[in-house]
């Protein structure tokens, strides 16, 4: 019969303490059995489990905010580091991709979240939300975003006043989102709360989505990154510059995985990788903004 470990005696092989192995158990991650109150842990099973475990931490599990560079980034790393080592990559938007990594889904987001109050990108949400976790911020890039519009611009949008009054057909982007956020920032600039006074078109998940809405008469503009307008050929009006983000947890900083990751990411690839992607900024690139 395979040995059963107490929790103090899983602790001690683990490293960890009590109260770590019951939020493991809560989890659901962690072989364990309940026998008349008390949990046990069939010691062969855990042993499975670490191996498990180590070998999964080899890959990259990234989650967060949509982004063609980012994108392209990781396919290269997949493709120069497998099968040691693959990128997975969940554009879940950048607030979701936060709580992911606050609850141990993922071991790198990447966010664009602008703050109301200070006009701060990322800092403010992944205090508020990250609380006493202690993580890094590393600059991937800064982008451009701005409104997509039809070739020649045919209806004349200059900004946010032609969509504030109801002039225009807008597709919006979905909450939790940098870009939704960024929408959001710019209505309170103009003294707004809600868009309950623009002609909205639907909400859609991605920056090239919100362009092939307005390609196809969908929609006559919405915010997006600059490069999405290119390839379909539509014009577009810059409206802010913002910073994107790569955050880590920092008891994994020091890990083999994370390690060969931002490594990977040096400034001569992706400057090599972005150099026909219109509307990048790569003077931050690589650099450590933040360590709590």
């Amino acid at each position: 019969m395979d040995e059963l470990l107490t929790t103090k005696e899983l602790s001690q092989l683990l490293r960890l303490n009590e109260k770590k192995i019951y939020e493991l158990i809560r989890e659901s991650t962690l072989p364990h059995v309940r026998i008349a109150g008390k949990w046990l842990f069939p010691k062969n099973h855990i042993l499975r489990w670490i191996d498990e475990n180590v070998q999964h931490e080899k890959d990259i599990m990234i989650a967060g905010s949509d982004d063609i560079l980012f994108s392209r980034l990781l396919s290269l790393y997949s493709r120069d580091n497998k099968p040691e080592s693959v990128a997975y990559y969940a554009s879940i938007g950048s607030a979701a991709g936060v709580l992911a990594l606050s609850s141990g889904k993922c071991q790198i987001c990447c966010s664009h979240i602008l703050d109301f109050e200070t006009g701060e990108y990322n800092l403010p949400f992944l205090a508020r939300t990250l609380g006493n976790q202690k993580y890094l911020v590393v600059n991937l890039c800064r982008r451009t975003q701005g409104l997509i519009v039809k070739k020649g611009n045919p209806l004349g949008i200059k900004g946010m006043d032609d969509i504030i009054g109801g002039k225009v057909r807008f597709v919006n982007r979905n909450k939790g989102s940098g870009t939704r956020f960024l929408f959001d920032y710019l209505l309170s600039e103009k003294g707004l709360d809600d868009s309950s006074g623009i002609i909205q078109t639907g909400i859609v998940d991605s920056h090239m989505e919100v362009a092939s809405k307005v390609f196809f008469g969908e929609a006559d503009t919405g915010l997006a990154i600059e490069y999405v307008a290119n390839p379909m050929g539509l014009d577009f009006i810059p409206i802010r510059d913002e910073r994107f983000d790569l955050v880590v947890l920092k008891e994994l900083w020091p890990t083999r995985a994370i390690k060969r990751f931002i490594e990977y990411l040096d400034h001569d690839l992706v400057k090599k990788v972005s150099r026909n992607l219109p509307g990048y900024n790569l003077r931050d690139t690589g650099t450590i903004l933040f360590s709590s």
